[in-house]
């Protein structure tokens, strides 16, 4: 899974964007790279875009995992918020199932958007 970790200028967030074949497992590395980033404890947000994703191989359990990880991570960031853009013409409901394993188990508020600049807005300005 090809993927690019982009920091934002204004240094309160991260962008992760993945191409291709998208697997949970590949996810999960992808986080434990940006988890341990120095500057990961004064992040606002994550942007998680898969709108360039072919596909996407993610189960239920692996999504309740994500959010369950997440429940650990407030302790050491409590601020932040995780903004999703979908693959385009998806119906397939993932970012709607890990908002709601998000909201049980997680902690960090999340929600799905159709572009990088009003999921930015939204992570940013905390409404």
């Amino acid at each position: 899974m090809p993927y690019k970790i982009s920091n934002e200028a204004n240094r309160l967030g991260v962008i992760i964007t993945l191409y291709g074949l998208v697997k949970g497992d590949e996810i999960f590395e992808v986080q434990k790279l940006f988890m341990s980033d120095e500057s990961f404890p004064q992040w606002r947000y994550q942007i998680w875009d898969f709108s360039n994703a072919v596909e996407l191989e993610i189960s239920f359990d692996q999504l309740r995992s994500f959010a369950i990880k997440d429940s650990v991570l407030i302790h050491k960031n409590p601020n932040q918020r995780i903004a999703i853009i979908p693959r385009k013409n998806s119906q397939s409901g993932l970012d709607r199932i890990f908002h709601v394993f998000e909201e049980v188990w997680g902690g960090y508020k999340s929600k799905s958007f159709v572009s990088l600049d009003t999921a930015r807005e939204w992570a940013i300005r905390g409404s």
